[in-house]
């Protein structure tokens, strides 16, 4: 059999193996086939036929014809990957509630270093977060933490992406009556759905500050996700600085 080495590709990379997607590919181009069949036309050996079609009708993609002999038939791709994608929601959100779970167990036995230093008469903390997702998970407690105010500054694009991330946070705000500012040269209609008050104004530093918290990205707009850096500071002296710097 002929075989499209970028289907193929294309295929693995929802996840099948090189077999898997072989096999799928055999059904898919030259209909059903019996086991023996399928080992032959799509070169997987033998003795891994079976465990390869079971996995392929595991994730949806293969469907079996009872007879003698027994005989496979591709699914359409398209029911095959809807049937893909909710496994992989599944199996996600079971990982996030398993994670929830071993938080809420852990955080009653662990005092942090971050708790003490949030404390009243602790001294102020700078912490460099490496990482959009580690930044942005810092950002999402300063919202939930904040009392009176957060503002955001960035580019236009980074405010969307923070109003995407962020979006429950921030309405939870304003329900708790935080005043949301936004300094960005983003479209005003975009950014009235969730700020109180909009700043065109494009400055050169992406920040968010909430009350007495800051975050600084010290990278530039185009860098990776996984290369994005920040600074996070506790100190309202600091953050009252930033707070004048955009009025």
């Amino acid at each position: 059999m002929a075989v499209d080495s970028e289907t193929i590709d294309s295929l693995r990379k929802l996840g099948l193996n090189q077999y898997e997607a072989r096999a799928y590919f055999a059904l898919n181009q030259l209909g059903e086939h019996t086991a023996g069949q399928l080992s032959e036309t799509a070169e997987v050996p033998r003795p891994r036929i079976y465990d390869v079609i079971e996995r392929l009708q595991g994730k949806g993609f293969v469907a079996i014809q009872q007879g003698r002999p027994v005989k496979y038939r591709s699914l359409p791709i398209g029911e095959a990957v809807v049937t893909l994608r909710k496994q992989r929601e599944t199996a996600v959100t079971r990982e996030i509630q398993a994670i929830e779970k071993i938080g809420e167990r852990l955080s009653s036995k662990l005092t942090t270093s971050s708790n003490e230093a949030n404390a009243p008469g602790k001294k102020e903390n700078v912490w460099v977060l490496k990482g959009r997702e580690a930044i942005y998970s810092k950002i999402g407690n300063m919202i939930d933490s904040a009392k009176s105010n957060v503002i955001l500054s960035s580019h236009a694009e980074g405010i969307k992406r923070k109003f995407k991330a962020h979006k429950k946070a921030l309405n939870a705000a304003r329900r708790r009556g935080v005043k949301i500012s936004v300094i960005s040269p983003i479209e005003e209609k975009e950014a009235v759905k969730i700020a109180h008050e909009v700043n065109s104004t494009a400055l050169p530093t992406r920040m968010v500050v909430a009350d007495d918290q800051a975050m600084l990205f010290l990278s530039d707009e185009k860098t990776l996700p996984e290369d994005e850096t920040g600074v996070w500071l506790n100190n309202p002296h600091f953050a009252e600085t930033l707070k004048r710097m955009t009025k």
